[in-house]
């Protein structure tokens, strides 16, 4: 059942006399009219609300009887249905005990980007973040705290619409504040918020992946009014690293060895998420071998135990050699045989059987 407050609408106030009432109607119906505003849907709702408006308040006894009933008023002149009594009991009784809910400032995000090592380890770091913070000199409310605010004058200032006898509502033109700027804040430019760069310390949880977040309450924006303020969501970003690839808390590295180191054997020096240490390939490794180091990967953000480092070896075959190499190489090859290579051998035997 919302109805416009007719003196809203035409902006005057509610003891305004019939020339104040006719003046603000000509000026808006030029504004609003039709003919200036061709398919602007908006502006044709507005033209005839102000129309209707006028029609009301320039005459004396429906001006008074529009006064009297306030939103149960009908321009066609019939008494409110009790489907309006109803309404208009239930949005009041409403109004009445329903707590109104204080605005929040909104909320913000941040990636923060972070190496691999430093899941391992955990932390802190620094960040530099933008943030909307109430203008101290007009606390929020936009206007020049040197007489740059007035009283509403369809309120009166009470922030209220005075057009209810029994329930009043909140006053549409100054929207419940009950003051109008007439000058704006020098500061945030009417605003009432400024928009500031802030240093924030942020802890990094060890175990801690990509697309996770972390929250820090209150370190959004401020609202303009009295209020909570939003939270900052910080939004995990973890490199990718030249050495590790990780799944969950297990790390995986390729170990590149000689064809002498997997024939003989050898200690090779391997990558740690901490460091480094060295791993015994014992003689006669095979490519694809998976050395497991338990307790060396990353730690779980749940806690518990660490997860496990997975060195996968991988024979490097030259791709190219000098002579002395070609010829040492073929001198190798004469000294072993096929005793010395089974899977060669099967294989031969194989295709042997074929024939």
């Amino acid at each position: 059942m919302a109805r416009p407050d007719f003196y809203a609408v035409l902006g005057v106030r509610r003891n305004a006399d019939a020339d104040e009432v006719k003046k603000a109607y000509r000026a808006l119906a030029r504004q609003y009219h039709p003919d200036r505003n061709p398919d602007d849907v908006e502006a044709e709702v507005r033209f005839r609300e102000i129309t209707e408006a006028y029609e009301t308040l320039r005459e004396p006894e429906l001006r008074a009887r529009y006064d009297r009933l306030g939103p149960l008023y009908r321009v066609d002149g019939r008494p409110p249905t009790p489907e309006d009594l109803s309404e208009m009991v239930g949005e009041a009784l409403g109004g009445l005990f329903r707590k109104k809910k204080p605005i929040q400032g909104e909320d913000l995000r941040y990636t923060l980007r972070i190496a691999l090592e430093e899941v391992g380890t955990g932390g802190s770091k620094v960040i530099e973040i933008r943030r909307q913070r109430r203008c101290e000199r007009c606390h929020g409310g936009g206007a020049d705290p040197n007489g740059g605010s007035r009283a509403c004058a369809q309120c009166e200032g009470t922030g209220k619409a005075a057009n209810r006898r029994i329930f009043k509502s909140t006053c549409p033109h100054c929207d419940g504040r009950g003051t109008i700027t007439i000058k704006r804040c020098t500061d945030c430019s009417g605003v009432g918020r400024l928009e500031q760069m802030e240093s924030l310390k942020v802890q990094i949880p060890r175990g801690v992946a990509t697309g996770q977040k972390l929250k820090l309450k209150g370190r959004g924006n401020m609202p303009r009014e009295e209020g909570p303020q939003g939270d900052l969501f910080v939004i995990v970003s973890v490199d990718d690293h030249p050495l590790f690839q990780r799944r969950a808390s297990d790390l995986f590295v390729e170990v590149p060895i000689s064809f002498q180191e997997a024939t003989l054997g050898a200690d090779v020096a391997v990558p740690t998420i901490d460091g480094q240490t060295t791993i015994r390939v014992p003689p006669g490794t095979e490519a694809g071998k998976v050395f497991r180091l338990a307790g060396r990967g990353l730690p779980s953000l749940q806690g518990g135990r660490k997860g496990d480092l997975h060195l996968k070896v991988q024979v490097e075959v030259p791709s190219e050699l000098n002579d002395n190499a070609k010829t040492a190489l073929d001198d190798f090859d004469a000294a072993t045989g096929l005793e010395y290579h089974p899977q060669r051998q099967a294989f031969a035997d194989l295709l042997r059987k074929r024939k």
